[in-house]
């Protein structure tokens, strides 16, 4: 090993964090407080899906999507046919 990486190495034994105690007592307070969004599975039943609200959304995104992109891929088409060449 070379002489920076030894000294890089002696310099971080060296200079160690120090221990907060309130920091470590709000760790352990927070890892036992319960995640606001936790659904506990003996008290609630798991919500159902709504296929009916995706399949709407995903016919909705599909009527804008496919005309979108015919449009966007497609003018070269409409514009040969268009002008026919008599630009």
């Amino acid at each position: 090993m070379s002489a920076p990486i030894v000294a890089r190495i002696g310099a971080r034994a060296i200079q160690r964090r120090q221990f907060s105690l309130l920091s470590a007592m709000r760790t352990v307070g927070r890892s036992m407080e319960a995640h606001p969004f936790e659904r506990l599975p003996v008290t609630q039943k798991p919500a159902p899906g709504d296929y009916a609200k995706m399949f709407k959304r995903a016919g909705g995104q599909m009527l804008l999507f496919f005309p979108g992109f015919a449009v966007i891929l497609g003018w070269p088409l409409a514009a040969q046919w268009a002008f026919d060449g008599t630009l």
